[in-house]
């Protein structure tokens, strides 16, 4: 019972953060009609909203929900990979187009996920939240992915410049990392990934939406 009411506050806290984020960033975009400051705007809400994600591990390596720790810490950690590896520390690019498509992206999809995650925990999940949770992935997928992409391609040129976060030869360690290497090698893991995951959520989608049609007929002819 606990951790289902915690379950509950998770979410629904999750829910709130996302939506903030969204909100700042749609009045950011339609107050200063510019992208320049959306991401200073949205900062600390993104950051502990995106943050909180690594949660969801803990929650499945200790069997308060179903899913695998495996399978989830794949899904996180991409997002943190962008926000805290990626986007924070080169303030060149926070103001490129690409992040305000992403964070919406990232933003609409959370707010909807949380939510039928939490009314799934008291059993009211309205049939358009379900629709909307094995829908919106459709187009809200491909648009965050691009901007991810997009956003680790442009700061290419500022890390390979500056050597930010790379190890060069000689040194007491011996060793040597390239992180434009690394950025680049992590780009091209998505391609594998992606189509296989879109494929998982399409088939899911058919599965839970057809069984929730005939729910929903059933409903209606009783």
């Amino acid at each position: 019972m606990l951790g289902k009411v915690y379950l509950l506050l998770y979410n629904c806290c999750l829910a709130f953060g996302w939506s903030l984020v969204l909100v700042y960033t749609l009045y950011e975009l339609y107050s200063k009609e510019t992208t320049t400051t959306v991401y200073k705007k949205v900062e600390v809400a993104l950051k502990l909203s995106q943050s909180l994600a690594l949660l969801e591990i803990v929650h499945a390596a200790v069997g308060l929900v179903r899913s695998s720790p495996i399978t989830t810490f794949i899904q996180v950690q991409s997002r943190l990979v962008v926000l805290w590896l990626v986007l924070d520390p080169v303030k060149e690019v926070q103001a490129d187009f690409n992040v305000p498509m992403m964070i919406c992206a990232w933003s609409v999809a959370e707010i909807v996920r949380y939510w039928y995650y939490a009314l799934s925990l008291v059993d009211s999940v309205p049939y358009f939240l379900t629709w909307a949770r094995y829908s919106f992935f459709t187009f809200l997928y491909p648009i965050g992915v691009s901007g991810e992409l997009l956003t680790i391609y442009s700061i290419l040129p500022y890390v390979t410049s500056s050597g930010m976060y790379s190890i060069s030869m000689p040194n007491k360690l011996n060793v040597s990392f390239s992180y434009p290497t690394f950025l680049i090698i992590y780009m091209l893991g998505y391609f594998p990934y992606l189509p296989k995951l879109y494929t998982h959520m399409l088939r899911q989608r058919s599965k839970v939406l057809g069984a929730s049609s005939v729910v929903e007929s059933e409903k209606k002819t009783s």
